[in-house]
């Protein structure tokens, strides 16, 4: 099947790496089983904004899952990903958890994430994302002292961007900046492997982030992503390994 990449997507011409994920989920999910429960993508290449070519392979249908093959081609693969597909239940509750959203500032306080932060840099996703950080989590924004490596705010796709609550979280699990910005590592951070595990349908209303890494060693760099819904309940998990541009 042939998709339309929005260049709007774009991060400095590159399309946002939460916005292809969801395409590729969007291209496996049925009635049967319509909810993306994992996600691994491996991205070779970085599309452009245009025509590409999605091709979606069935590997095996169950009672409660369906595991298939999706990628991303223009011309050459761009991006190869595996997805499990499922039904999540809007009335689900946790038997256990250990899991606790942080406390973020009322949104007022909070700094807002905005499309062109400098000249020269146009980041895509936030024409269609509010996002807005806890000061002290984006000091390369906001000027507010904190601790590096961890990012945290608050989230809504708004409904020009939006496809469905429960794609969408693919979005937003990859809405934060890098954390190397706050660690002096300017640059280009490119995406080599993303997994994502939708856990339950979002209750409406914000979504609460919280990104953090834990090393950044010989030009690679890791982050986590949770995501928790208005209900304090843990809707999105995510983990990409990156590389990054080291200082000079």
């Amino acid at each position: 099947m042939q998709i339309d990449l929005d260049g709007r997507w774009a991060i400095g011409g590159k399309i946002h790496g939460g916005y292809l994920l969801r395409a590729l989920a969007a291209a496996v999910v049925s009635d049967e089983h319509p909810h993306p429960l994992a996600v691994s993508a491996h991205f070779l290449r970085a599309p452009d904004a245009g025509t590409a070519e999605v091709k979606a392979d069935v590997l095996r249908t169950g009672r409660r899952v369906t595991q298939s093959r999706a990628s991303l081609s223009q011309a050459d693969l761009c991006i190869e990903a595996l997805v499990t597909t499922g039904r999540l239940h809007p009335d689900a509750d946790p038997l256990w958890s250990d899991t606790t959203p942080p406390v973020l500032p009322p949104l007022e306080e909070c700094h807002r994430m905005v499309p062109d932060p400098m000249p020269g840099l146009h980041v895509g996703h936030l024409e269609f994302l509010d996002l807005r950080c806890d000061p002290p989590t984006v000091t390369f924004a906001s000027g507010v002292p904190g601790p590096p490596g961890r990012l945290a705010g608050w989230a809504q796709v708004l409904p020009e961007g939006s496809q469905d609550p429960v794609l969408d979280l693919l979005v937003v699990c990859d809405a934060m900046a890098p954390i190397t910005f706050d660690l002096g590592v300017p640059g280009w951070v490119p995406t080599i492997e993303l997994t994502a595990y939708v856990r339950a349908i979002p209750a409406p209303g914000r979504l609460v982030v919280q990104q953090h890494g834990r090393l950044l060693e010989d030009g690679w760099l890791d982050e986590q992503c949770d995501v928790w819904d208005s209900r304090g309940r843990l809707v999105c998990q995510a983990r990409q390994h990156a590389g990054y541009r080291a200082p000079s």
